[in-house]
C-alpha cells in the first residue's frame, strides 16, 4: 500500500476515534477487556470467574458476545434454569446478529435445557416481600411472572415484617409450569378480650380506669397487664387483672353485686305527684331502687304547699318517709301556683283572621286617574291563615321560631264614563264607558325569630311576643271589563312574587286548663314590604278587544310599599 494512502487511513482513523463520544468509547473498551478476560477464564475452565467477567462486560456495553458468554458460563456451572433464560434472551435480543454456528449452538442448548427445566410462577399479592427459591433470593415482590428453574422439587419462602413467613414446596415438570399462590397472614400484635356480666343488668366496662362500653363487650388491647372492672347505677363488679400476649384471646366474667339504695315515699292520703331528682315517679306513692349518692324528693298537689327534701343515701340503704301536705293559704296559692313549674320547651299553634291596613298598594289605589278611570273602589284585603311556634323559656322570657302561612284577597273596581277624569285632556283608556273589576289573591308565609314574655296566675296567663324575620308572597290578578251593552273582556296575567324582611308581633290572653296546657285568644300583627325584592307588577300587554273598540292593558302593580295586616286568632299553648 502506498505510504501516502496508509497515512491518509491512519489520519482518518484517528479523527474517527477523536470524534467519537469519549464515555461510549471508554465503556466499549472496558467491555472488550472483560470479554477477553472471560474467554481466558473459560479456557481455564474457571466458569465462575468467566461468568463474572461476561456480566461485567454486558453491564458496560451490551453485546451478543457478552450475552452468549453469560449463557455458556451458566450452562457449564449447571445452573440450568438461569442458562435457559440467558440463551433465550440472547436469541431474542441478538438473533439476527448471531453467526451460523452461534445460532445452531443456542438452538441446541435451548432444546436440551427445555427438557431439564420448567417454569416457576410465584404470585405474591403483598408488595415489598422478600422471595427466596431454594435458599437464593429472587428479589422483592413484585417478582417476575415466570422464572425458569431446573425440573424437580423447589422450596419457596416469602417473608415480610409484620407477617408470618410463608413456605411452600413446588414440583416443576420438564418444560412445564408450577404455580405458587402466596398469601401472607398478618402477625397479631394485640390480645383480644371478651367481657360478660353475670348479674341481671348490663354493666359499664372499665378497662384501666376508662369506660369502654357496656357488657357484653369485646375488643383488642396491647400486650401486658390490664385491670378490668364493671359498674352500673345500682351494681358493681370487683376488678380483675388479666395478662395479655400478642394473638391471645381471653374471656372475663364480671360478677356483679347490688349497690343500690332503696327509696320509699308515700303521702298520708294517697294523693300528690311524687318527683325524684326532677322526674315524676308516681301518684301518692313510690318505692324503688336508686343509685347511692344525693337525691331530692318533691311532692306537689294543687291547693297544697310544695314538699321538698334532700338526702344522701349510701349503698344498700333504705329511706322510707310518709309525707303530709299542708293546705296552701289563698295568697300563697295565687303566687306560687301561678309561677312556671319548670323552665323549658314551649310551643303553640292557632288560626288567625287577617285584615289589611292601608290597602295593598295596587295600581287602582295609587294611579286611578292615570288609568283614565272616573272613580276607583279599593277595599283592603281580608284573609286568614295558620301559625305555629316553638321555643325555650327562661322564666319569664323565652325565644322562639315562629312560622305562619296564609292568604288574603280583595275585589277592587274602576269605573270609566267615557270622559277624562277631572275634566282634563281625554286619556285613551277612558273610553269606552265600562266597569273593570279586579280580583287580587295573595298567598305566602312568614318565618321569624321572636322573643316572648309571659306573666301568669294560677288560671290566667298573659303573653306578648315580637321579632323579625322574612316573608315571601305570591300575588295573582284577574281583570274583568263589562259595559251596559253586555260587551265583556277578561285578562289574567301571570302571578308575581316578592321577598321582604318582616315584623311579627302578638298579644294574647291564655286560659290555663293545666300547668302546661292553655287556650289562647289574642291578636297577631304582621308587616312587610312589597317593593324590596322580587316582582310586584305585571308588564303591559297589547290592547284587548272590547266590543267594537280596543281597551289598553297597561302595566299593573299588584302590590307596592308596606303591607300591614292585623287580626284576631284562636289557638292552643303548651308548656312548660
Amino acid at each position: 500500500m502506498p505510504l501516502r494512502l496508509r497515512r491518509s487511513l491512519a489520519t482518518l482513523l484517528a479523527l474517527s476515534v477523536a470524534s467519537a463520544p469519549l464515555p461510549a468509547f471508554a465503556q466499549a473498551a472496558a467491555a472488550q477487556v472483560e470479554i477477553v478476560a472471560g474467554d481466558t477464564a473459560t479456557r481455564a475452565k474457571d466458569y465462575a470467574a468467566a461468568l463474572t467477567h461476561y456480566q461485567t462486560a454486558n453491564l458496560a456495553s451490551p453485546s451478543p458476545r457478552a450475552a452468549l458468554g453469560i449463557a455458556d458460563a451458566l450452562y457449564q456451572l449447571g445452573r440450568t434454569g438461569e442458562s435457559f433464560e440467558a440463551y433465550n434472551e440472547a436469541q431474542t435480543n441478538y438473533g439476527p446478529k448471531l453467526g451460523f454456528a452461534e445460532k445452531a449452538l443456542v438452538t441446541k442448548r435451548l432444546k436440551e435445557l427445555a427438557a431439564k427445566t420448567g417454569w416457576l410462577s410465584i404470585r405474591v399479592g403483598e408488595p415489598g416481600a422478600q422471595v427466596d427459591v431454594d435458599g437464593k433470593s429472587l428479589g422483592v415482590s413484585p417478582v417476575p411472572v415466570l422464572v425458569r428453574v431446573a425440573m424437580g422439587p423447589h422450596d419457596v419462602k416469602v417473608t415480610k415484617a409484620g407477617f408470618a413467613a410463608f413456605m411452600a414446596h413446588a414440583e416443576v415438570a420438564a418444560d412445564g409450569t408450577a404455580i405458587v399462590e402466596v398469601k401472607l397472614a398478618p402477625v397479631a400484635s394485640q390480645g383480644h378480650v371478651v367481657v360478660h356480666s353475670t348479674g341481671p343488668e348490663p354493666l359499664r366496662v372499665i378497662v384501666d380506669g376508662v369506660d369502654v362500653g357496656v357488657t357484653p363487650w369485646e375488643g383488642d388491647l396491647p400486650p401486658g397487664s390490664h385491670v378490668i372492672a364493671g359498674r352500673s347505677s345500682s351494681a358493681q363488679a370487683e376488678a380483675q387483672t388479666v395478662e395479655l400476649s400478642a394473638g391471645s384471646r381471653t374471656a372475663v366474667d364480671l360478677v356483679s353485686s347490688a349497690t343500690a339504695a332503696h327509696l320509699q315515699i308515700r303521702t298520708n292520703d294517697g294523693k300528690g305527684s311524687i318527683y325524684v331528682d326532677g322526674v315524676v315517679k308516681g301518684e301518692g306513692a313510690f318505692a324503688g331502687d336508686v343509685g347511692p349518692g344525693p337525691h331530692t324528693v318533691v311532692v306537689s298537689r294543687e291547693g297544697f304547699q310544695r314538699f321538698e327534701k334532700s338526702m344522701t343515701l349510701t349503698e344498700r340503704q333504705t329511706w322510707a318517709e310518709t309525707v303530709t301536705l299542708e293546705p296552701a293559704v289563698a295568697t300563697a296559692a295565687t303566687s306560687s301556683e301561678g309561677d312556671r313549674g319548670l323552665e323549658g320547651i314551649y310551643g303553640g299553634f292557632g288560626f288567625v283572621g287577617m285584615a289589611g291596613i292601608g290597602g295593598m298598594g295596587t295600581e287602582l289605589e295609587t294611579n286611578c286617574s292615570t288609568l283614565g278611570a272616573a272613580t276607583c273602589s279599593t277595599p283592603s284585603p281580608l284573609g286568614g291563615g295558620a301559625f305555629g311556634y316553638v321555643g325555650y323559656t327562661w322564666n319569664p322570657v323565652g325565644f322562639e321560631l315562629f312560622l305562619e302561612g296564609g292568604g288574603d284577597a280583595t275585589t277592587q273596581k274602576a269605573t270609566y264614563n267615557g270622559s277624562s277624569p277631572n275634566g282634563g285632556a281625554l286619556v285613551p283608556a277612558s273610553s269606552p264607558a265600562r266597569t273593570e273589576t279586579f280580583n287580587f289573591v295573595r298567598g305566602g308565609g312568614v318565618a321569624a325569630l321572636r322573643a316572648r314574655a309571659t306573666f301568669q296566675t294560677r288560671v290566667i296567663r298573659g303573653t306578648v311576643a315580637g321579632g323579625v324575620g322574612v316573608s315571601y308572597h305570591e300575588v295573582l290578578m284577574k281583570r274583568s271589563a263589562t259595559d251596559s251593552a253586555g260587551d265583556n273582556n277578561q285578562y289574567v296575567p301571570g302571578g308575581v312574587g316578592y321577598l321582604s324582611p318582616a315584623l311579627s308581633a302578638e298579644a294574647a290572653l291564655q286560659i290555663r286548663f293545666t300547668q302546661t296546657f292553655a287556650l289562647a285568644i289574642g291578636v297577631q300583627f304582621l308587616a312587610d314590604n312589597a317593593s324590596i325584592a322580587g316582582s310586584n307588577s305585571v308588564p303591559a300587554q297589547q290592547a284587548l278587544p272590547f266590543g267594537t273598540a280596543l281597551i289598553p292593558t297597561p302595566e299593573y302593580h299588584l302590590a307596592t310599599g308596606p303591607q300591614v295586616t292585623i287580626g284576631p286568632f284562636l289557638g292552643l299553648a303548651f308548656g312548660p
